[in-house]
């Protein structure tokens, strides 16, 4: 019987662990990215009363032992997705896959599925706890360096330089029915090498051949521009069918644009891979579809993709690419150790820390700007668990007032 009532205390001990299993993931329900844990109990090695043997008759016989209760076997944390909630703000971050955020304090790293980020006075993205999120950095000319891992920090400084116009797209139709002498334009905004902008005029003119044009160019007051043609003369033909003759897809031209002495080369495209200048019959569609310069560009703020690209945005259009977050991964996610702050650190349980990038080694994964992810806690499987523990909670205390009952007999059988 003081078997027994240990054994009731085992059950004690063991409820009262789960139940603060459970207690603690109901807390945790609007923690972000947090994880459920789940107690798992192990029966306590029994003792033995009867070992292996042999009768008389040359028979075996069966051991026979007696438990003595019940321990608490493991704590395990349950990795399963949560769901994503939308937020609206750029820098949370929520991760649709395996894996965690890197983020270092100090000399340590840290992994971290939490991605309520903010951007601190030097321009850093860190964790609400000051923990700064690494990456690795893009160079100049945008190619991913993936040596060592860097501090993800947006310059709030940042400029974009400018870039002269080289390559001017003209597409659309040039009606067939218009009249020898006839003229279409138009006109586009182009850029100097400092980023000044001018306005040309591109003024196409029907020629005596039904299927050949002339192109000049003119400023914004209609005046010819001192242009030298480089692939041979200003015309291009089309055949019977209103198609651009290929070989005059390219009309190239060297202009001074800036007045400095200097020639500048530009390019007039008049055809791509899918389509091209036209002159069909009917109305006239000619218009300059795009051109590659651009103004300087001050920052106007920075976007995060999929793959956890960081891009700056500028108020010329261009987009920069700065740096691509790191995400971790580790071959038994359970040998992690909680330091709290919906952190974790490696053990070596755990395994040695992979580093990886969203949608490339780890292809099925993605990051989600705008949302965050919510705690996998279900709270109908928390409460039933709850109710499962009290049940087995009292049914351990059950047992020592029954042991106790029994001693009590046991004393008084001397009287």
């Amino acid at each position: 019987m003081i078997r027994s009532l240990r054994t009731g205390v085992s059950g004690l001990k063991s409820h009262q662990v789960r139940m603060d299993v459970i207690s603690n993931n109901i807390a945790n329900v609007n923690t972000t990215a947090f994880k459920r844990g789940r107690a798992a109990f192990n029966e306590l090695l029994g003792q033995t009363l009867l070992g292996v043997g042999r009768t008389a008759g040359g028979r075996g016989i069966n051991p026979s032992y007696v438990g003595l209760g019940v321990s608490v076997g493991s704590i395990d944390v349950n990795f399963a997705q949560g769901a994503l909630e939308n937020t609206g703000v750029a820098t949370d971050l929520g991760i649709n896959g395996d894996g965690f955020f890197v983020v270092r304090g100090g000399d340590r790293i840290y992994l971290t599925r939490a991605g309520n980020f903010t951007i601190n006075r030097f321009g850093e993205l860190v964790t609400n706890s000051g923990l700064q999120v690494q990456g690795w950095a893009f160079d100049e000319n945008g190619e991913l360096q993936s040596a060592a891992l860097e501090d993800v920090r947006v310059p709030f400084s940042a400029t974009a330089p400018p870039k002269q116009t080289e390559n001017i797209y003209v597409r659309g139709n040039l009606n067939a029915e218009l009249a020898a002498g006839e003229t279409v334009t138009v006109s586009t905004v182009v850029y100097d090498p400092q980023g000044k902008a001018k306005t040309i005029i591109i003024e196409f003119t029907r020629t005596s051949n039904p299927n050949e044009w002339q192109w000049n160019l003119l400023d914004e007051d209609g005046n010819p521009l001192g242009v030298t043609i480089t692939s041979g003369d200003n015309l291009i033909t089309f055949d019977t069918q209103g198609n651009l003759d290929p070989t005059e897809a390219l009309q190239t031209f060297d202009w001074d644009i800036d007045n400095d002495g200097t020639l500048e080369s530009f390019t007039l495209n008049l055809a791509g891979a899918d389509d091209a200048l036209t002159q069909y019959a009917g109305s006239t569609t000619a218009t300059v579809r795009d051109q590659d310069g651009q103004p300087p560009g001050s920052l106007i703020g920075f976007s995060i993709n999929q793959e956890g690209i960081v891009e700056l945005n500028f108020s010329n259009g261009y987009q920069q690419k700065i740096y691509q977050l790191a995400l971790g991964s580790v071959n038994n996610v359970n040998g992690l150790q909680q330091v709290g702050d919906n952190l974790w650190s490696l053990t070596s349980s755990s395994g040695d820390l992979a580093l990886g990038r969203a949608g490339v080694e780890l292809n099925r994964t993605v990051i989600v700007a705008g949302t965050l992810e919510m705690s996998n806690v279900d709270l109908a499987t928390e409460f039933t668990d709850m109710i499962v523990t009290q049940r087995g909670y009292q049914a351990s205390a059950r047992i020592i007032t029954t042991s106790d009952e029994m001693l009590q007999e046991l004393v008084q059988l001397k009287r």
